[in-house]
């Protein structure tokens, strides 16, 4: 009958546009289109090829190629320091339904990068951390004989455990004087360890020394 027919024709029509859609993200694959241009990419044809027919044979294999590629195009940007780039590639190889250790490594690498940075561009004035213990700079012979005084700017990394790290001059007058005697000294120094949220924290901070002649 002409229903049945109709119903064939149909059935022929929506098989060749599935073949069609997988066909056309093997072809993007191949030409490096990911995810760009939105409606003309790997990550589009699959997407649709899945709305349309979740049971798909050829789904798998193309999302797992998919996935391996984004992560690895994550993996670059990663590396370049630009890491919401990276996450939302990440995020568009998950929603894919791609799984692997490989995109949770390197979404814990982003987090990690990320608090890092966080951790580096807030810097305090050690003013506003508790000072446990602290130990006085040994004046550099030579600036006692050469009757010369000075500073040193420093900044530092107080851990969850109160004791200072990643110590490096900021600024300093007279260069190359003091910088040696500053570090030795604040790299004993003990503070009490930030708190955010009532959890100790690393805190970066920053802390002027200064080195005068008892006169």
């Amino acid at each position: 009958s002409n229903r049945q027919l109709l119903a064939a024709t149909h059935l022929q029509a929506d098989a060749a546009a599935r073949d069609q859609l997988l066909k056309s993200a093997l072809e993007r694959l191949r030409q490096d289109r990911l995810v760009e241009p939105a409606n003309d990419s790997a990550n589009y044809y699959l997407t649709t090829l899945r709305d349309m027919d979740p049971a798909n044979p050829g789904l798998a294999t193309v999302t797992q190629e998919l996935g391996l590629r984004l992560v690895s195009r994550a993996r670059l940007l990663l590396e370049g320091g630009q890491y919401d780039a990276a996450r939302g590639i990440l995020n568009d190889a998950a929603s894919l339904g791609y799984a692997s250790a490989d995109l949770t490594a390197a979404r814990a690498q982003i987090d990690a990068a990320q608090s890092k940075q966080q951790l580096l561009t807030n810097i305090v004035d050690a003013k506003q951390l508790t000072l446990v213990k602290s130990v006085n700079p040994v004046y550099p012979q030579y600036a006692t004989v050469a009757q010369m005084q000075g500073w040193v700017e420093l900044d530092f990394t107080v851990g969850v455990s109160g004791a200072v790290s990643d110590v490096i001059v900021h600024a300093e007058a007279p260069p190359g004087i003091f910088d040696r005697a500053a570090m030795a000294a604040l790299s004993q120094w003990r503070y009490q360890p930030a708190l955010r949220d009532g959890k100790p924290t690393a805190q970066r901070a920053r802390i002027r020394i200064r080195f005068a002649l008892a006169g």
